[in-house]
C-alpha cells in the first residue's frame, strides 16, 4: 500500500497564498494533486494543511484525496518536514508500505516522474528515494566565526564544469520512503548508503518559492508544453 503525502501550509514568507494561487488555470497545489492521481500508484492520497481554501479545493475531488488538517504548532516556519510527516504516519491507521512526499512548489514533475521513481522503493536495498537534478555546484559556506568562509572543493586544484558529472542536488519535486525508516529513524532519508537518485531534467525541476521563481515555472511550463 502506498501513501502520497502532499503538505501545504498556510503561511509563506517568499509567496504568500502561493500553494492556492492560479498557476496556468489550476491551484497550484491541483497540479501536484492530479500528477498523483493520473500515476495510478497510489491507496490513499493526502493533503495536510492548515488553509481553510486548500480544505475546499480537496472537497472538489469527491473524495479521491483525504483532508489531514494540520495542527498549529506543525504549521510554523520553524516546523521541519520530518516532524509533519512523522506525526501523520506515527498513527495506526495510517500504516503503509511506502509514502511519496509530494511538494505542491514542483509543478513540473510528471506523473511519469512518480511512477518511474517508485519502483526503486519497493527494491529491499534502498530505504528512500531522493529526486535531483545534475549540479556544477561550486560553493562556500559562510561560517559565523573568525575563521572565514569554507570552502567546498580543493582551490589548489579548482574543479571545471566538466569534472563535476556526478553532483546532483535535491530538486523538492518526489520524496519516497519506506514506511519502517519514518518511524524508525524519524526522518524520510534513514541511512544515506540505502538512498536512491532519481535524476529529472532541469526544466521539471523548478522548485518555488519567491516571486522570481514562479516566473521561471510559468516559462518552464510554456517550454515543456511545446515539447
Amino acid at each position: 500500500m502506498n501513501t502520497a503525502f502532499i503538505p501545504a501550509r498556510k503561511g509563506s514568507k517568499g509567496l504568500p497564498g502561493k500553494n492556492k494561487k492560479d498557476f496556468h488555470g489550476l491551484p497550484l497545489i491541483s497540479h501536484t494533486i492530479n500528477q498523483a492521481i493520473n500515476s495510478k500508484i497510489f491507496d490513499r492520497i493526502v493533503v495536510s494543511t492548515d488553509d481553510e481554501d486548500i480544505y475546499d479545493i480537496v472537497d472538489g475531488y469527491k473524495g479521491k484525496v483525504k483532508l489531514s488538517k494540520r495542527h498549529s504548532e506543525l504549521s510554523t516556519d520553524e516546523t521541519m518536514i520530518d516532524e509533519v510527516l512523522f506525526d501523520y504516519f506515527a498513527r495506526e491507521e495510517h500504516l503503509c508500505d511506502a509514502f511519496c512526499l509530494l511538494n505542491p512548489t514542483s509543478p513540473l514533475r510528471s506523473a511519469v516522474d512518480i511512477k518511474k521513481s517508485a519502483k526503486y522503493i519497493k527494491m529491499k536495498k534502498y530505504f528512500s528515494v531522493v529526486s535531483v537534478k545534475w549540479h556544477d555546484f561550486i560553493g562556500w559556506v559562510e561560517k559565523p566565526s573568525n575563521q572565514g568562509p569554507v570552502c567546498m572543493y580543493n582551490v589548489a586544484k579548482r574543479p571545471n564544469r566538466q569534472t563535476r558529472d556526478d553532483f546532483f542536488m535535491e530538486n523538492g519535486a518526489i520524496y519516497w520512503c519506506k514506511y519502517e525508516v519514518i518511524l524508525g529513524y524519524g526522518n524520510l532519508i534513514g541511512n544515506p548508503a540505502k538512498v536512491k537518485l532519481y535524476e529529472m531534467p532541469p526544466e521539471r525541476s523548478l522548485e518555488i518559492d519567491t516571486p522570481f521563481d514562479w516566473y521561471m515555472a510559468e516559462r518552464a511550463y510554456e517550454y515543456t508544453s511545446m515539447e
